[in-house]
């Protein structure tokens, strides 16, 4: 098993299509190289995760569906091992239905497996959501 950096992921995930992300054809053909071998499983840990599709989300615009759909792929590839995927599949079905990023909704799913109570957040819209509290700032 080969684990795979944030930016590796992305350049697999995007190829040469996404000019405005940087990614030359060379970096991308790089990747598809290096990641060309067959039988070859690649792990995906959940900081990897959460920066990729905090990129995606933030950088590159993908709608909510087409994020649940890279993390769907992710989840059931042959040839790819998401970290704690039962965790990562709980925040995925919370992500589709809530209106946070999918990076808090795996936040609070790893809190929630951990025997969390409650997430405390500074963020108003994740505090709406069951597993999270605010708190209040105090200048």
């Amino acid at each position: 098993m080969i684990g795979l950096d944030t930016n590796i992921l992305l350049r697999w995930l995007i190829g040469p299509d996404q000019r405005n992300f940087g990614a030359s054809r060379s970096e991308v053909a790089a990747v598809e190289r290096a990641l060309s071998a067959t039988g070859v499983e690649y792990f995906v840990n959940l900081v990897v995760l959460a920066e990729t599709t905090w990129v995606l989300e933030q950088k590159l615009k993908l709608e909510r569906p087409a994020l649940c759909e890279v993390v769907d792929r992710m989840l059931l590839a042959a040839n790819i091992v998401v970290d704690d995927a039962a965790t990562v599949g709980e925040a995925r079905r919370r992500f589709e239905v809530s209106n946070i990023g999918f990076a808090d909704c795996l936040i609070g799913q790893i809190n929630r497996v951990a025997g969390c109570s409650h997430t405390l957040t500074f963020d108003r819209k994740a505090a709406r959501q069951a597993g999270f509290r605010n708190i209040h700032a105090r200048d």
